[in-house]
C-alpha cells in the first residue's frame, strides 16, 4: 500500500467498504476482535474506531504491527487442548453462540482471504501490481 498514492488508498472504490484503507482496516479489526475475544480480553472500541482515524500509511502500519503482535502472543500460548475448546459468547443478535476455537481461527483466516481478494481486484483495476499475492510471499522464506 505504501507505493500507492494516498488518494487511491482512500478513494471510494464501491466495494464492501468504501476504500482500500477501509477494507484493510476492517480486516485488521476483525482479526483483533476475534483474537481478543478468544484471549478473554476486552474488545471495547475496536468497531467504534473510525477508519478516518488512519490518516497515513504509517498509522496503518502501526496498527498492523499491534494486531500482529496480539495475534502472535495468543497463538504462542495456544495449546492443543485450548484449540479443541469451545468459546461461548453473546453475538450481535443478542443470542448465545458456541463455536470451537479452531473454527473461529479458520473464520479469521477466511475473513482475511475474502478481503485480500477484494483488495487484489481493486489494485488490478488501477493497473497496480499488488505487493504480495500470497502469505508466503509476504513472510518470505524460513
Amino acid at each position: 500500500m505504501a507505493k500507492i498514492s494516498w488518494e487511491i488508498v482512500t478513494e471510494n472504490c464501491g466495494a464492501s467498504f468504501e476504500s482500500i484503507r477501509d477494507i484493510f482496516i476492517h480486516s485488521l479489526q476483525s482479526e483483533q476482535f476475534w483474537i481478543r475475544r478468544l484471549a478473554n480480553q476486552s474488545t471495547e472500541g475496536i468497531w467504534e474506531t473510525p477508519f478516518s482515524k488512519f490518516t497515513s500509511i504509517k498509522d496503518i502500519h502501526d496498527y498492523v504491527d499491534k494486531v500482529e503482535a496480539e495475534t502472535n502472543e495468543y497463538l504462542n500460548k495456544l495449546t492443543d487442548k485450548k484449540l479443541k475448546g469451545v468459546l461461548e459468547f453473546v453475538g450481535w443478535d443478542k443470542k448465545t453462540h458456541r463455536h470451537r476455537v479452531e473454527d473461529i481461527l479458520i473464520h479469521v483466516v477466511e475473513e482475511e482471504i475474502h478481503h485480500r481478494g477484494e483488495l487484489l481486484c481493486i489494485y488490478w483495476q488501477h493497473d497496480i501490481q499488488p505487493p504480495w499475492v500470497s502469505y508466503t510471499s509476504y513472510k518470505g522464506e524460513a
